[in-house]
C-alpha cells in the first residue's frame, strides 16, 4: 500500500504538466468548406421533373429548375506549418451525388443494387432504377501546398496531389470552360513582369479502346501554362494546355497490331478578359482546341481530357468557342446574371455532320424585395446538336426555358448563400417535344449552399 502511494505521488507532477500543456495549446482549427444542393419536384403531367443538363454536361439553358440530383462537396484542410514566411497546408475533399431525390434512405455504396449473378456466363444483373439505392461518393481533392519555399520566387506556391486546379466556370450554367483538374504538381503565382505566371503538369489516364491492346491504359500527360496581367481597365489571362500520350514500351510495341494509332498530342488555348462593370463584372472568353484535345473548346469541362486516339468516327478533332458572361447591377434592387455562347467543332470519320455547333443564351435577373427575400427569373435558349456520340442534322434541335423562383437568401447579393427557393416554369422546343415535356408545368423547391 505504501508503494502505491509513492507511485501516485511521483506521477502527480507529470499529470499536472501534461494538463497544463494541453490547456495552453489552442484548439485545432480545421478549415471546413463545402457546397450542397438538394430538392424535390413534380409536374402537371405527374412524376418528377425531367432535366436537360447536369454537372457533367452543363445546363445550356440555365440550371435554375433543371437540377434533378442531390450533390454535395465537403472540404477539410488545415495550415500545418507557418514559420519565417514558409506556409504548408493540406486540403481534402469528398463529394457525393445521388440522382434520385425521392426517398429518405440513400446509401453511400453506389447507385445500383445487385439483384442476380450468373456465375456460368459471368454476368451480373443490377437494379438500375432501384428507388432506395443511393449515389456515388468520390475523393475529389487531396493535395498539399507550400508557399515561400522557392528561393527565387518566394511569393509563389508549390503544390502536388489531386486538386481542382484554377477552374473557371459560368455559375448559372454549371459550365466549367477551363477545368484541368486531377492529379498533378505545379508552381503558381510566380511574379513575372506586371503579372502572375503558373505552370503545372497533370495527367488523364484512358483505356486504349482498341482490340489487340490487351486492355492497356494510356497515361496522357498535360502541361498547363498560364499568365495573367493587367490590360487596360481589366485583366487578361492567357492559358495554354498541351496534352500528349505517354506510352510505355509495351504499348509502343503493340501499336503495329492496333486498328488505330494510340499515340496522339494536341493543345487547348484560352484567352479570358475580365473587367469590372456596372457594380459587377464581365468576362469575355475565346477558346481554340486541336488534336488530342480537339474537343475541349466544345465540351463542358474544357481542359479535362487528352485523348490517346480518335475513339470513334465523330470524335471532334478541332473546336472553338466564344463566351461572354457576367453579373451586373441594374439598380439597387435588381441584379442580372447573363451568358452567351457560340461554339463549333469539326469531326473525323464518316459522320452525317462534320461541323457540329451550339448556341446558348441565358438571362437571370433577380429583384431583391428585402435583404433576405428576392424573386428570380431565368430565361434560356439553345440551338444545336450533340447526343453524346453521334452527330447528325436530325439532332439539330432547340430548347427554351422559363423558370421563376421565390428565394430566401442569406443576404441581398446575387451570390448570397444559403438560399431556399421554390420555383415553377416550363420547357419548350424540339428537345422538350422528344421527351413529351413540351409546355409541361414543373414546380419544385431546392436548397443551395456554399460556405
Amino acid at each position: 500500500m505504501q508503494n502505491n502511494k509513492r507511485f501516485l505521488a511521483n506521477k502527480l507532477p507529470l499529470a499536472a504538466a501534461v494538463t497544463a500543456a494541453v490547456m495552453a495549446t489552442p484548439a485545432i482549427a480545421i478549415d471546413f468548406h463545402g457546397y450542397a444542393r438538394a430538392g424535390l419536384s413534380t409536374t402537371s403531367d405527374g412524376g418528377e421533373q425531367t432535366c436537360y443538363g447536369s454537372g457533367a454536361t452543363a445546363h445550356t439553358v440555365g440550371r435554375l429548375g433543371d437540377e434533378c440530383d442531390t450533390y454535395g462537396e465537403l472540404s477539410f484542410g488545415d495550415e500545418l506549418f507557418n514559420q519565417d514566411g514558409k506556409v504548408f497546408r493540406f486540403d481534402t475533399m469528398l463529394a457525393y451525388q445521388a440522382t434520385n431525390q425521392g426517398n429518405d434512405y440513400q446509401s453511400l455504396s453506389g447507385p445500383n443494387e445487385v439483384i442476380g449473378v450468373d456465375f456460368e456466363n459471368e454476368e451480373t444483373t443490377v437494379a438500375s432504377s432501384e428507388p432506395w439505392a443511393g449515389g456515388d461518393i468520390a475523393l475529389r481533392q487531396a493535395y498539399g501546398t507550400a508557399k515561400g519555399v522557392i528561393g527565387w520566387a518566394p511569393e509563389a506556391t508549390l503544390w502536388a496531389g489531386k486538386r481542382f486546379y484554377q477552374r473557371k466556370d459560368v455559375h448559372i450554367l454549371d459550365l466549367y470552360y477551363v477545368n484541368n483538374s486531377g492529379y498533378g504538381a505545379g508552381l503558381e503565382g510566380i511574379d513575372v513582369g506586371a503579372g502572375k505566371a503558373s505552370v503545372a503538369v497533370t495527367n488523364f489516364d484512358t483505356p486504349s479502346r482498341h482490340s489487340g491492346a490487351d486492355g492497356f491504359y494510356v497515361q496522357n500527360n498535360k502541361i498547363d501554362l498560364r499568365y495573367a496581367f493587367p490590360a487596360g481597365p481589366g485583366n487578361l489571362e492567357l492559358i495554354g494546355i498541351y496534352g500528349y500520350a505517354d506510352l510505355t514500351e509495351a504499348q509502343d510495341e503493340a501499336q503495329a497490331s492496333l486498328a488505330k494509332e494510340v499515340d496522339r498530342d494536341g493543345y487547348f488555348l484560352t484567352a479570358e478578359y475580365s473587367q469590372g462593370m456596372m457594380g459587377g463584372f464581365n468576362k469575355f472568353v475565346l477558346q481554340y482546341a486541336e488534336g488530342s484535345m480537339g474537343h475541349q473548346a466544345y465540351v463542358a469541362h474544357g481542359g479535362s481530357e487528352s485523348l490517346n486516339s480518335t475513339w470513334w468516327d465523330g470524335t471532334i478533332e478541332e473546336s472553338w468557342r466564344v463566351l461572354d458572361w457576367g453579373v451586373i447591377k441594374l439598380s439597387d434592387k435588381i441584379e442580372l446574371g447573363y451568358s452567351a455562347i457560340y461554339q463549333q467543332g469539326k469531326t473525323v470519320g464518316n459522320t452525317a455532320e462534320d461541323n457540329p455547333h451550339l448556341m446558348s443564351v441565358v438571362l437571370r435577373p433577380e429583384y431583391n424585395w428585402t435583404n433576405f427575400m428576392k424573386t428570380t427569373l431565368e430565361l434560356g435558349y439553345d440551338s444545336g446538336f450533340y447526343d453524346g456520340s453521334v452527330w447528325s442534322e436530325d439532332n439539330d434541335k432547340d430548347l427554351q426555358k422559363v423558370i421563376v423562383a421565390q428565394e430566401w437568401s442569406a443576404g441581398p447579393s446575387f451570390w448570397a448563400r444559403p438560399t431556399i427557393r421554390v420555383y415553377a416554369g416550363s420547357f419548350f422546343g424540339d428537345r422538350a417535344e422528344d421527351r413529351d415535356d413540351d409546355g409541361n408545368i414543373r414546380v419544385g423547391a431546392q436548397v443551395e449552399a456554399w460556405w
